[in-house]
């Protein structure tokens, strides 16, 4: 392993060569949110004196549970390098946003961080598609998203959607340096990040900052009104004892965001299908809900999906509750006629499944459908999903739950809990995520995922454009096929109704 030496306008920066992939780690975007900074806007990480080492990972948010290397100090970012840039050629840029309700994660990929490679690491993925991979951390829960503006306007919110913009600026103002095109930039996430994703397209002073998009699994009711995050807010420093908010900094880390768990129990009894902490639509920074976007100026291209059994893997949340109760939590604006119609449209699966299916239906495939109709209008759509379990995940019941398509698609199959979690599916695993990163990767090249610039590196399953009338879905599964009307049942199982939870 060699270190290597880059001059950037921050300064000298020393990262790492590891077989075909240059890997800086730890690299600052913004100043550190301590002290006067907590609580406020993202301030530009200027110039430093000296080298940096960026030779390991720096600090993940502060977050519940907290883990060792968690930290009030967490915008940092990671740049990884093929070493094919040494041609002098500028490599187009994807920018990852990690998941976790908007209150967990990391951008070392912390539901792996027992393993040689985190489940974010994205050296394989920069290297077979020759692009520069930028994995980034962003403020969670309540420093990151709870809407304590709405309390006292000596604290700003969003932040960390406003983290996310600033770590764009930081590519548009640095990644040249590190062989990227400024000119071809690409946000990438998943779950949470993939909702943040198409936020940003939501936010004018980001829309510049990036050409495409890749979403996945974005459950895109996960927004409040002013009004819905002032009252989570109340109820979260209720939990937390605060008494005082302008002392918020004297209380402890632990105390103040173990109330997650705390705020979850209250959301749920009052809403199904959204995270407990959001962004808000403060109709300043974020203009209006990505569910209900019209996203007319657009511009950009996007390639969006979901897994087919997104919620399964959430089945213990459904667990001992009742029929009814379940249901009137899932469909709290509709009658009981429209109710029973949905379960006994759901009914050949066993009770907590069929809710899970519900669920995931509604919080992922609907939703996915409705962003997808409104952007094709003006925009190239690329819908997929993601059907591929492996043995193991059918036998827990899980089929292509919420977060499974992320080892394959990331190349780090073997981390995950240190759980052989692919035995007797390693060799298909593998190949369905290689496949996957190929059309990925000639998205982020040329906004198309069928072939990267010139007509290069072509696929084998011509992957159709979506549109409202044309219907077209590709399926990731052992093998791979591009179907008209892929959900059409689901569809007509719910009735076409929209937007479920938070509001019609």
């Amino acid at each position: 392993m060699d270190n290597f030496v880059l001059i950037t306008p921050q300064g000298k920066v020393k990262g790492r060569l590891k077989d075909s992939c240059m890997k800086y780690l730890g690299v600052p975007y913004a100043e550190a949110p301590v002290g006067n900074l907590q609580f406020k806007a993202p301030i530009e990480k200027l110039e430093w004196f000296g080298e940096l080492d960026a030779t390991k990972f720096a600090n993940d948010p502060i977050q519940h549970p907290m883990y060792f290397g968690c930290s009030e100090d967490c915008l940092y970012l990671n740049v990884y390098v093929p070493k094919c840039v040494s041609l002098g050629i500028k490599l187009p840029v994807v920018v990852w946003l990690f998941g976790g309700s908007y209150v967990h994660g990391g951008c070392r990929g912390t539901v792996a961080k027992h393993g040689k490679r985190g489940l974010y690491d994205a050296e394989t993925f920069a290297v077979e598609n020759s692009c520069i991979v930028v994995t980034i951390n962003y403020r969670l829960g309540l420093h990151g998203f709870l809407y304590l503006t709405g309390i006292s306007d000596k604290f700003e919110s969003n932040l960390g959607l406003k983290d996310c913009e600033m770590a764009l600026r930081w590519v548009r103002r640095n990644i040249d340096s590190y062989g990227g095109d400024v000119n071809n930039v690409t946000l990438w996430g998943e779950s949470a990040g993939a909702a943040l994703a198409v936020a940003m397209m939501c936010v004018p002073s980001a829309k510049d900052l990036f050409h495409k998009v890749i979403s996945q699994s974005a459950c895109l009711e996960s927004f409040y009104t002013p009004e819905e995050a002032t009252e989570i807010a109340k109820k979260y420093l209720e939990f937390a004892g605060v008494t005082n908010i302008d002392e918020i900094n004297k209380y402890n880390y632990k105390q103040l965001t173990k109330v997650v768990e705390s705020i979850d129990g209250y959301v749920r009894e009052r809403k199904f299908g959204i995270c407990s902490v959001n962004p808000v639509v403060d109709g300043e920074y974020l203009k209006e809900f990505p569910s209900t976007s019209s996203f007319a100026d657009l511009g950009k291209p996007i390639l969006i999906g979901s897994n087919a059994n997104e919620a399964r893997v959430f089945g213990k949340v459904m667990k001992g509750f009742k029929r009814d109760e379940v249901m009137k939590r899932i469909f709290p604006s509709f009658p009981e006629e429209y109710r029973q119609k949905v379960l006994d449209a759901y009914s050949k699966n066993p009770k907590t499944r069929d809710f899970c299916d519900i669920a995931g239906d509604i919080m992922y495939k609907v939703q996915k459908y409705n962003v997808a109709d409104a952007i094709s209008v003006n925009n190239p759509v690329y819908v997929y999903q993601f059907n591929y379990a492996p043995v193991i995940f059918r036998l827990f019941g899980w089929g292509a739950c919420h977060v499974a398509e992320l080892p394959l698609l990331f190349g780090n199959m073997k981390p995950w809990f240190r759980m052989p979690l692919y035995l007797g599916d390693q060799t298909t695993a593998a190949a369905v995520g290689k496949r996957m990163r190929k059309y990925w990767g000639n998205f982020i090249w040329s906004g198309n995922p069928n072939y990267a610039n010139d007509g290069d590196h072509p696929m084998d399953v011509v992957w159709s454009k979506y549109t409202s009338t044309d219907r077209n879905c590709m399926n990731f599964g052992k093998t791979d096929s591009c179907i008209k009307d892929q959900d059409v049942e689901t569809m007509q199982k719910l009735q076409g109704e929209r937007h479920f939870f938070v509001r019609k």
